[in-house]
């Protein structure tokens, strides 16, 4: 027998030899054999979306993983920047950290989600989100400037070359960010008073005849008469607010 021919015999046989091996080792019928799998747990989705912005001050965020997070899970290494108090709870895959009271309004949040032994995360995570103002210009204060001062801030009025009837109008005197903006100067919340002393009686009877153009204005618009040319120390504050805080946005 050549060589040839025994390196065929003896690969036959050992073909033979192994049959019954790999027979047991995978019946007929059986599943083939599959990877196990990856423990590491993956961010898949988030609520709101990553980088949002407007989150209400109240609402949870929401990070959902593709798998099962473990139920016994009770520390995060999370980093939140600026920090705040949060409190989190498990459903299935989602994660989700509620704000404990609530979320700072206007203020843009960065958490870090770190991989640890409970929650091992194929790589760091972080997310970013910024929440909704308090207040704005379309829902706060452009009644304010309505009621008060556009009578004579508007292109009818005595002080018309200093409008403050649109949005870009009163941005000319405001600085997003700045307590020093123009609007909220004493001598601009001063004049308020003294347009209130000079028209509006403490009874809220008029002074001035309907002919004065800011009297006009509030009647035609079903203003009353004496939010004429005066804001409480509360809607100040109401208007720095939304110039500091809120850096002075349109609207939501």
């Amino acid at each position: 027998m050549g060589i040839r021919a025994l390196g065929v015999l003896l690969w036959v046989l050992c073909w033979v030899w192994l049959l019954p091996a790999f027979a047991q080792l995978f019946p007929p019928g059986s599943p083939a054999p599959t990877q196990p799998a990856d423990p590491r747990f993956t961010w898949v989705s988030a609520q709101p979306e990553n980088t949002q912005t407007a989150l209400p001050v109240d609402q949870p965020v929401i990070l959902t993983f593709d798998q099962a997070l473990p139920p016994t899970l009770q520390e995060l290494a999370l980093e939140l920047k600026p920090p705040a108090p949060l409190g989190f709870d498990i459903q299935g895959s989602q994660l989700i950290l509620r704000p404990d009271p609530a979320w700072a309004f206007s203020t843009v949040y960065t958490l870090t989600l770190a991989p640890q032994a409970q929650l091992p995360l194929a790589e760091p995570l972080t997310y970013q989100f910024r929440t909704v103002p308090q207040f704005t210009y379309i829902t706060d204060v452009e009644p304010l400037l309505k009621a008060s001062c556009v009578g004579c801030h508007y292109p009818q009025g005595r002080l018309r070359s200093k409008p403050l009837d649109t949005y870009p109008a009163v941005m000319a005197y405001v600085t997003p960010g700045d307590p020093r903006s123009t609007l909220i100067l004493p001598r601009w919340t001063n004049r308020h008073a003294t347009v209130l002393r000079t028209r509006i009686n403490a009874d809220g009877t008029v002074q001035a005849t309907g002919r004065s153009p800011e009297v006009a204005f509030n009647l035609r618009n079903g203003i009353p008469l004496n939010r004429l040319g005066f804001w409480t120390p509360e809607e100040v504050e109401i208007v720095r607010t939304w110039i500091v805080q809120d850096q002075a946005v349109e609207g939501p």
